[in-house]
């Protein structure tokens, strides 16, 4: 029954986003955390069924999130290359742990920027409301993100609907909504890249 609920809300985040958003800011952090939990699991199975199949994700392109390609990273580091159900499991657990950790760093780093460029002097609910706008901006990954595509379509598509749930949840212009975006994806981009480099220096 909670997978079906969490399945419908899914639906609407995708066909009424706006809508959806704004009746989601009241959103309680578990009730969240419930919903990466349980839809989470759609990609990350499919995707590590696929990957048994020759689907690569390690390639940006086939992608539909930086999970996947934490996942991939992380099956390669533990020398996994059984392809049996063992390495499925793994797969997809790792996912959902790169879904989980990722929703967490931007979680904290979209708060930051929201507070310090539009906030007022107290913090408030800016974690609460950034964990919603990320989490279920990103459902068209949870659903989508196992289908290989050449062009990252879906990590797009996941970007686009974290955008306007942003927008909606915050109540930002478009302008604030540009700006908060684009300083959270390169201030990921750049913790990204200094946990590989610390990764390489290991």
């Amino acid at each position: 029954m909670i997978f079906i609920d969490q399945l419908s809300l899914a639906f609407r985040t995708l066909v009424v986003p706006k809508r959806t958003f704004k009746l989601l800011k009241v959103q309680r952090i578990s009730d969240t955390l419930v919903y990466i939990l349980t839809i989470g699991w759609i990609t990350a199975i499919i995707s590590g069924i696929l990957r048994n199949f020759g689907v690569d994700y390690s390639r940006p392109s086939n992608a539909g999130g930086s999970a996947q390609l934490f996942a991939a990273w992380g099956v390669k580091v533990l020398s996994l290359d059984m392809g049996n159900s063992f390495e499925v499991l793994v797969f997809a657990l790792l996912v959902m742990i790169g879904y989980i950790a990722l929703a967490i760093i931007s979680t904290i780093v979209l708060a930051v920027i929201t507070w310090l460029l539009f906030g007022r002097p107290d913090f408030e609910d800016f974690p609460r409301l950034s964990f919603i706008a990320i989490v279920y901006g990103m459902t068209p990954g949870f659903l989508f993100g196992w289908v290989p595509n050449p062009f990252y379509f879906v990590g797009l598509w996941a970007t686009l609907w974290q955008s306007l749930a942003i927008k909606e949840i915050f109540n930002f212009s478009w302008k604030d909504t540009v700006i908060a975006v684009f300083t959270w994806i390169f201030i990921v981009a750049i913790l990204h890249d200094l946990a590989v480099m610390f990764y390489n220096f290991l």
